[in-house]
């Protein structure tokens, strides 16, 4: 009997205790809110769940000439998928895209998990200057070779721009290294408009002459009284 009394009150204590507990923890439920979940419980239980999980992305870039980023182009690039096995694709350049942007592949970078999709393709445009054009911005940079006598006479040239043939006025006295700027003749800005084009000169001098040239430049030498080193130190 003494046995069977002790016992019975062993349970009534652990029942006690577990009724307080429940008590307690609805307590804390009541001005808290719900308990927290530490992280492995999270884990645990989103593994349960098997919570749908997007695939990362995948960033590369590539190369295009002024021209293709200008009318727009379509290239094709070639990776090496997760399987090890090399994987094509055909991007599709926009005309005026800018040096620097990305195009997305949606759903062409690494699968996702339990159920997820997968993640994107992004590719950056790496706009590559040329031996006619350079790209600063939205202005486009040009060189224009001129004779010494089209620099020291002036003269109408005619140019041709990344669009279309321009005609160009040099004003007598152009020296080399002068810049002429062509408003609307750049690269496109993004909101229907176009940038500049910037001319530089490059007075270019001959390295063989003919008799009649080296004469005339003898000539030349002898009536004329321009210096430029006077000029210089003036």
């Amino acid at each position: 009997m003494w046995n069977t009394h002790v016992g019975k009150k062993r349970n009534n204590y652990e029942e006690s205790k577990r009724e307080k507990g429940s008590i307690f923890s609805e307590f804390f439920q009541m001005f808290f809110g719900e308990r927290t979940i530490n992280s492995e419980e999270k884990i645990e239980k989103n593994k349960a769940k098997k919570v749908p999980i997007k695939g990362e992305n995948i960033e590369t870039e590539i190369k295009v000439s002024i021209q293709d980023a200008f009318y727009g182009a379509e290239k094709k690039i070639t990776l090496r998928a997760l399987n090890g096995k090399m994987k094509n694709f055909q991007v599709k350049i926009p005309a005026g895209i800018r040096n620097g942007e990305k195009i997305r592949l949606i759903g062409q970078g690494k699968p996702g998990e339990n159920g997820g999709k997968s993640g994107d393709l992004l590719i950056k445009i790496i706009i590559e200057n040329d031996i006619k054009y350079a790209l600063q911005g939205i202005d486009l940079y040009t060189n224009l070779y001129l004779t010494p006598w089209e620099a020291a006479l002036g003269t109408k040239v005619n140019l041709t721009s990344i669009d279309e043939e321009v005609s160009l006025y040099i004003p007598q006295g152009m020296q080399s290294g002068e810049t002429l700027r062509i408003n609307g003749k750049g690269y496109h800005n993004g909101k229907a408009g176009r940038g500049d084009l910037i001319v530089k000169v490059q007075v270019m001098v001959p390295k063989e002459l003919t008799k009649e040239e080296k004469e005339l430049f003898t000539k030349l030498q002898k009536i004329s009284k321009y210096n430029p080193r006077k000029v210089q130190s003036a």
